[in-house]
């Protein structure tokens, strides 16, 4: 079996002072929130998951430990073959030292990222969160309790929302993460093609107009005229969406029908996928 893990933080003193949500996990199993309880929690709770001959993709931040010889000892007491993504309070050295002692069970140290696909979902593993194109979707850790606002980054840290929905501390294994992972997919799919539909219905207003309405490349009279726009929402606090509400214009994305897609061209994205080539391939002058 495959897993990931991320943020165990064992030995840090003050993680169940920051992490508030941790110290409530505990407390919900009628544990009492101090370091020692909380290590020894976790530490369990990842080998009654976790058996040797497994693998854990490990997102950083083991702990705090001084001395390298604890952060071995810590390492050696986990089952499984550990593929280690370095975090912040990650040290270098600690690392090294883990990596030529067998016991850890590390197989592989990354420092930065690697890509990985989970049951045929390419996703891309680091400590730290990171904004990519779709259809990657960044699996990531450090933030903890925070979460960011887009669908393309899933955080598991253990004490992110989606962790705390589970077995609290227990790492989550390729399977069970899998359905997460298409349901993000789907849904940055969805808003994908709604945009691309807005956008259609731009431009074929723009065509039937004979004139460029996009804010990007607006004539000198549309950048003035806009201008006073914004000038005069700002000055009496509205926005856009109150302008279509005074004037009873609904603000939904719009569905073309087949006839209205083929008066606008297809964006690039769309012309690559309907050609099956990526980019320009160039030609070859001999």
């Amino acid at each position: 079996m495959q897993y990931i893990m991320s943020d165990t933080h064992f030995n840090h003193e003050k993680i169940l002072y920051f992490d508030q949500s941790r110290a409530e996990s505990l407390r919900a199993l009628n544990i009492e929130p101090t370091i020692k309880n909380m290590d020894s929690y976790l530490e369990t709770t990842w080998n009654n998951v976790v058996k040797d001959e497994d693998t854990v993709y490990f997102l950083g931040d083991l702990g705090m430990f001084r001395k390298k010889q604890d952060f071995i000892a810590q390492l050696t007491r986990l089952n499984g073959h550990i593929v280690f993504f370095k975090g912040n309070h990650d040290h270098s050295d600690q690392l090294k030292a883990a990596v030529k002692a067998s016991e850890t069970g590390i197989v592989e140290v990354v420092d930065t990222a690697k890509a990985v696909k989970i049951n045929g979902v390419q996703v891309w593993l680091s400590h730290y969160a990171i904004d990519l194109p779709y259809p990657i979707l960044s699996v990531h850790g450090h933030i903890h309790e925070a979460e960011y606002q887009s669908d393309g980054m899933i955080n598991l840290s253990l004490d992110s929302d989606y962790m705390q929905t589970r077995r609290f501390g227990a790492p989550i294994s390729f399977d069970e993460l899998t359905p997460l992972l298409v349901a993000r997919q789907k849904k940055i799919a969805e808003r994908y093609q709604i945009e691309s539909e807005n956008k259609r219905y731009d431009r074929l207003i723009e065509r039937a107009f004979d004139e460029t309405i996009t804010i990007n490349k607006p004539t000198a009279n549309q950048r003035h005229e806009l201008a006073l726009l914004v000038d005069y929402l700002n000055t009496n606090e509205l926005t856009y969406a109150d302008v279509l509400k005074a004037f009873n214009i609904p603000n939904e994305d719009k569905v073309l029908s087949n006839q209205e897609k083929e008066k606008v061209a297809l964006t690039g994205f769309e012309f690559e996928k309907k050609i099956n080539l990526q980019g320009n391939i160039g030609e070859k002058n001999d």
